[in-house]
């Protein structure tokens, strides 16, 4: 998919963001999650739609992976600051982002792979990330472990 298009896309839940629209929870069966970050240089907000790629009811906890990997500025910026605040559905909270890449990422991701298989071949075409997902579950974790993924949870911040 070419440069534009896929920037389109990418920009898409964004734009009916800013646009007043809400996201689209629901759309493909997959709930979006709105992160507003603190710039790592400016220090002002700056908003990003993501998937929820897996949620924990209890711990209320939203797994969300980078579409552009650990070179997406909202990546950058909450490695600086974790604190931001998030909005799915209607709900706002203050939360924190906490990395975690690896073992807990790949069992966020090898949820969202099972619950929505067609949604997350679609995904995985799209960024590039994993190859075959109809693979079994233990071929499929080293590499979906390698993956950026980050949890997102309130926190008690006002």
């Amino acid at each position: 998919m070419s440069g534009p298009i896929r920037r389109f896309v990418y920009r898409l839940p964004f734009l009916l963001e800013r646009a007043g629209l809400p996201a689209p929870t629901g759309l493909f069966g997959v709930d979006w999650i709105v992160l507003e970050t603190v710039g790592r240089r400016t220090g002002r907000p700056h908003v990003v739609v993501l998937d929820v790629i897996a949620r924990d009811h209890a711990p209320d906890r939203f797994y969300v992976q980078p579409a552009n990997g650990a070179a997406a500025d909202w990546v950058r910026n909450v490695r600086r600051e974790p604190g931001v605040t998030a909005r799915v559905g209607g709900r706002r909270f203050a939360a924190t982002v906490r990395e975690v890449t690896g073992p807990e990422g790949a069992d966020a991701m090898l949820r969202f792979v099972r619950a929505h298989p067609r949604y997350a071949r679609v995904v995985a075409w799209f960024v590039g990330h994993a190859r075959g997902l109809d693979r079994p579950d233990a071929a499929l974790r080293p590499e979906l472990g390698g993956i950026p993924t980050f949890a997102v949870e309130p926190c008690g911040r006002p």
